[in-house]
């Protein structure tokens, strides 16, 4: 090669190929980041696999990162096998099976491991290559993306389709190590400044850097969902401190930056200090801590200095941590607060060539920051629970389908049993017949059918056809087998060997199909009212077979009842139940659950008929009437309420509980006094005087109703009056 061409391969060619290439893969990772974000919610984080996966890939990272870095020479063998690994993994990629990397993740997680391991070690050492005109380059990819899916939030990509194309960038990048040894272009755009060589500026570089990245790992963990805005606000402000460091005006202003530069990191601190839930003021936390790591960033970091930033950021984690769990008095809060200080000041107080006024000034600053504005973490509650996500009951016992948790497993199934919050691994799904719901993440779940599909795994799809849950996914179903019931479909691989139908228990003639038009979309009350007419109209089978109908329909209640109950959601329990009791009388298994359920929820008019069916029974009678009388009383019916004031004053005489009964007999006659039933309150008052002469409160009682009885004559003698009163 003459020294011609090598000028301008070295000056020309290769500067705008690793501009390209450093701008792409910036692009492209955080595409891959933000497209996994979605479809890695769905796997288990809580079994070993996951925690194994996320530590090899940051290791291997590391080492990448770390090799690259601190090795000037790239063997070629080394640089070759790199290239043949990343050409096997595009092949593999594209000529994968399945569309969708999470299904790999569930149904061949070691070769998942095996890619992810060989792509954190790439990536690592891609990134340990990189030098400020690759960083800008890489920087500003980051930033192009994380701007534009502000604007296009919808990313429809193929995580191994993002996958393959960063295989691709980083092959070009491997090949091109293949020609030279040295990292590219390391004669050339090696933009150094006075800032990057001073040693006074290299205190906050550590000190920002560490502070940032154990901010951003708390924001992760107390702020889960979308990290476009954390992303933009770190890349931009990085690739401008690090742009503006390269101003030749700045280098000469030496006192003015370094003062800048203290003021910037307490300015940082402070916002890190004052936090709720992790997320108050978290952009302009970013952005200044960005801006000084890009500023400030020596033009070489000693091994050592890396070592001292990890521990640094681990002591940040660890004690935020222990503020946020350990839930301590406010001053003794805030004194643990204060160990923050010395992990932030320590680099800069070991600076010999700084005087020691800078120094106390940072230390007292900091200190002050932690004492005026210290404020620790919100402890986090869990998100209410959503009634319209969960509660759609279907009568899923009119089908043969025997459900339990032997022979099945559930994932965000509408059927009242333990669901899967992820899609469930080949190891969980072992001899068991998979049942999906298609309430989320279809695309996804159509992938792991298409994989079921292929081993030839049971599995069954029920879908409920409420007009406030369509779905557009039939299409995606149409080569599964399908059966029709009343509200719901089943789908159902043609392999399955267990037939789906009816339960036996009903007929297959005529008679399924005239239920069949009548109760098919009917709403609950609708088909309540049929199978009554049913009853009440005919006879024979066709009656003994609408009895049949209510019985599974109540039984898919009470499931659903009991379900809720013992995940202790008991306003979904009681509205089961008051489904279940509209086809049949609640046995003593389902009174009970009503009975538990009533006692954690606020009492509501729509529950009146539970507690009546309660009252019947002897065990939750006091309970239950207790609890219609505050009821029947704010609806104004006062009937009902005399009424069961009386069952329940004859309850506690007959039980010798005379205190609660005579309570209750005061309450009864002051609401007859209310309503002026002079009639019905006269004879009680007569009679518990003649008991207790010296009674003072119904002596009280007896003057309040002769009271009232004589202003009631008086503004009957004067209509005048009466009117005015009636209005």
């Amino acid at each position: 090669m003459d020294s011609q061409w090598k000028r301008f391969w070295e000056t020309g060619l290769f500067p705008s190929l690793e501009f390209s290439l450093s701008l792409s893969i910036g692009y492209v990772l955080s595409l891959f980041f933000y497209v996994a974000g979605s479809e890695l919610s769905l796997i288990d984080r809580t079994d070993t696999a996951y925690p194994i996966l996320q530590a090899l890939i940051a290791i291997f990272f590391a080492a990448g990162f770390i090799y690259r870095k601190y090795k000037q020479n790239f063997p070629f063998t080394f640089s070759l096998a790199l290239l043949t690994l990343a050409i096997g993994q595009v092949i593999w990629l594209l000529l994968g099976n399945t569309s969708e990397f999470l299904i790999d993740y569930i149904f061949s997680f070691e070769l998942v491991l095996i890619g992810g391991i060989l792509s954190a070690f790439s990536v690592g050492i891609y990134g340990g290559s990189l030098r400020d005109f690759r960083f800008l380059s890489f920087t500003l990819g980051v930033t192009v993306f994380t701007f534009y899916s502000l604007f296009e939030p919808n990313q429809n990509y193929s995580i191994k389709i993002l996958l393959a194309i960063l295989y691709i960038l980083l092959s070009f990048y491997f090949f091109s190590t293949l020609f030279q040894q040295n990292p590219i272009s390391s004669k050339f755009y090696k933009i150094r400044s006075k800032i990057g060589k001073h040693p006074l500026f290299s205190p906050f570089y550590r000190s920002s850097l560490s502070l940032l990245i154990a901010y951003c790992i708390l924001h992760l963990y107390f702020q889960p969902g979308p990290k476009i805005p954390l992303i933009l606000s770190i890349s931009f402000s990085v690739t401008f401190g690090r742009v503006l460091s390269l101003l030749g005006g700045l280098k000469k202003e030496t006192k003015a930056v370094f003062l800048i530069g203290r003021v910037a990191l307490l300015f940082a601190f402070f916002f890190f200090i004052y936090q709720t839930y992790w997320s108050s003021f978290y952009i302009a936390l970013c952005i200044i801590g960005g801006t000084i790591v890009g500023f400030f960033k020596p033009n070489k970091t000693p091994y050592k200095e890396y070592m001292m930033i990890g521990m640094e950021t681990g002591i940040y984690l660890g004690l935020s941590f222990l503020l946020y769990f350990w839930n301590l008095p406010m001053g003794i809060r805030t004194f643990t607060a204060l160990l923050f200080v010395p992990v932030l000041v320590y680099p800069y107080l070991l600076q010999k060539h700084i005087v020691r006024l800078p120094r106390i000034l940072m230390l007292a600053g900091a200190i002050l920051i932690v004492i005026f504005f210290f404020s620790p973490p919100t402890i986090r509650t869990n998100s209410p629970f959503s009634k319209k996500e969960n509660f759609d009951p279907i009568p899923f016992a009119i089908t043969n389908l025997n459900f339990n948790e032997e022979e099945y497993i559930f994932y965000k199934s509408v059927l009242p049993f333990p669901s899967n919050p992820f899609l469930p691994k080949r190891s969980e799904i072992k001899d068991k017949i998979v049942v999906l719901g298609l309430s989320s993440n279809q695309s996804q779940i159509i992938s792991y059918i298409e994989r079921l599909s292929e081993e030839n795994h049971p599995f069954l799809i029920i879908t409920t056809r409420n007009k406030t849950n369509q779905f557009h996914h039939i299409n995606a179903l149409s080569l599964l087998s399908r059966k029709s019931y009343w509200n719901f479909d089943i789908y159902y691989p043609n392999y399955l060997s267990q037939k789906i139908t009816f339960a036996p228990t009903l007929p297959n003639d005529w008679k399924l199909k005239y239920f069949h038009e009548k109760l098919d979309n009917a709403s609950f009350q609708e088909v309540v009212n049929h199978l009554d007419s049913v009853l009440k109209y005919s006879s024979g089978d066709l009656r003994k077979d609408a009895f049949e109908i209510k019985h599974l329909y109540y039984e898919s209640f009470a499931a659903y009842a009991k379900f809720y109950h013992n995940i202790g959601q008991n306003k979904l329990s009681l509205d089961a139940i008051a489904y279940a009791r509209k086809f049949e009388s609640p046995k003593p298994d389902l009174l009970r659950i009503a009975f538990n359920s009533l006692k954690f929820t606020t009492p509501e008019a729509e529950y009146i008929p539970i507690l009546e069916d309660l009252s019947i029974d002897s065990e939750f009678q006091e309970f239950a009437w207790n609890s219609l009388i505050p009821m029947f009383e704010s609806l104004g019916d006062w009937n009902n309420a005399l009424k069961t004031m009386g069952f329940l004053e004859k309850y506690y005489r007959t039980n010798n509980q005379i205190e609660q009964a005579n309570e209750l007999e005061l309450a009864r006659v002051r609401l007859y006094i209310n309503q002026e039933n002079w009639k019905e309150v006269e004879p009680i008052i007569s009679t518990r005087l003649r008991e207790n002469p010296n009674s003072v409160i119904w002596e009280r009682l007896k003057n309040e109703v002769i009271e009232k009885k004589d202003s009631f004559r008086r503004i009957s003698i004067r209509p005048d009056a009466k009117e005015a009163r009636i209005q």
